[in-house]
């Protein structure tokens, strides 16, 4: 009898210790997946904050004041080079963004095209221009072309945008392969003229380097 007691309880105390086994890895297995879940998500928070500020770096702009004109340029490269970057480009494609009617801001645009214009012309570089007539009262549609269809070229993606705005600057975007001109019509009574030298002397310059 005392034999099949001891049997009886070496029985259980086996059941009891298989019993227990699956519990230990299972816990184990969790813990396992816990570290695992925890190192994945380290990864994925330092991933988060590297990529936040690689785009902080590669949208960064930086501005300089000339002359009493604000030029603002991609902190890639230098002002400079992202003019030399843009109106390198040919042929060299003027947008001039406008409205409808006999808006008084049309103006302002069409002094500061003249001058683009006519400075790269007298650089011996190839330009074309198109005005984007937009509709006041109607901003979001899309807006008509002048001089500008499927039988000539002067739509291609513009390489200079004239538009009347707040900024009163100048922005050199390379990125973009774009050189912007927006302000008021004060704007354009006081730097037209400075906008065209700028693009006159970058356009010289790139004219001369060619022919090195």
């Amino acid at each position: 009898m005392k034999n099949e007691k001891k049997n009886e309880k070496n029985e259980e105390k086996k059941e009891a210790k298989k019993e227990d086994k699956p519990e230990k890895i299972g816990e184990e297995a969790s813990g396992y997946d816990k570290k695992e879940i925890a190192l994945w998500t380290a990864a994925f928070v330092v991933f988060v904050i590297v990529a936040f500020f690689a785009m902080q770096s590669l949208g960064k702009t930086r501005s300089y004041v000339l002359d009493g004109m604000r030029v603002e340029y991609e902190s890639s490269m230098t002002a400079q080079e992202g003019l030399n970057a843009v109106l390198s480009q040919s042929p060299q494609v003027v947008r001039l963004d406008t409205y409808n009617a006999s808006d008084s801001r049309n103006s302002m645009v069409a002094i500061i095209a003249a001058e683009a214009i006519r400075n790269i012309a007298y650089a011996n570089r190839t330009v074309s221009a198109y005005a984007a007539v937009y509709d006041p009262d109607n901003l979001a549609a899309a807006p008509s072309l002048i001089n500008c269809n499927e039988n000539n070229s002067n739509c291609g993606s513009p390489t200079i945008i004239i538009r009347y705005g707040p900024c009163n600057c100048l922005k050199i975007l390379p990125s973009q392969n774009q050189l912007i001109v927006e302000g008021d019509s004060s704007f354009a009574t006081t730097h037209a003229s400075k906008v065209g030298y700028i693009i006159a002397m970058t356009e010289s310059g790139i004219a001369n380097s060619a022919s090195k």
